[in-house]
């Protein structure tokens, strides 16, 4: 996403600039939404962390990324982001990943071997619930620590 500073330099006028970087960010808001509400109506979505062991801090960013979309190959989506923790800053991942049957747990553990990863699965579709699961994933993934977010490309359902 185009940020302000790169507007202004393609020559928007600064408020112009401003109007367009929020109508940016309120249409990937909105697509992300859409995206995990359609994950969460699915019986077997998971919230996923991936965590990195310290004896890996040295690999590349992209090293843990490609690892961990070898991992989520057998889901039908998943939306992933980039993390810091607020007191250790530490890097590591969050995901929301629906997957056509239960999912086999060991399967995700033994490709992604650079730390440890931790499932939640989303047990109570009803309506109350799956907002607020919503809610909570869609504020983790577009708060200020968050870094890039990435999707599956796949068509769903």
């Amino acid at each position: 996403m185009k940020t302000l500073q790169d507007r202004l330099d393609q020559g928007q006028e600064i408020q112009t600039a401003i109007n367009n970087l929020n109508k940016s960010y309120y249409r990937r808001d909105s697509r992300l939404k859409k995206r995990l509400e359609k994950y969460l109506k699915n019986e077997n979505t998971y919230f996923i962390t991936f965590t990195i062991s310290p004896k890996y801090y040295h690999l590349k960013y992209n090293t843990y990324l490609r690892k961990i979309k070898e991992a989520l190959r057998g889901a039908s989506a998943w939306v992933v982001n980039s993390d810091y923790g607020n007191i250790t800053e530490r890097l590591h991942f969050h995901c929301v990943a629906s997957f056509n049957s239960q999912l086999d747990y060991n399967i995700i553990i033994n490709i992604y071997q650079y730390g440890s990863v931790n499932f939640k699965k989303v047990y109570n579709n009803n309506e109350k619930a799956l907002r607020e699961y919503l809610i909570k994933t869609f504020n983790h993934t577009v708060k200020q620590t968050t870094g890039k977010i990435y999707c599956s490309r796949r068509k769903t359902h």
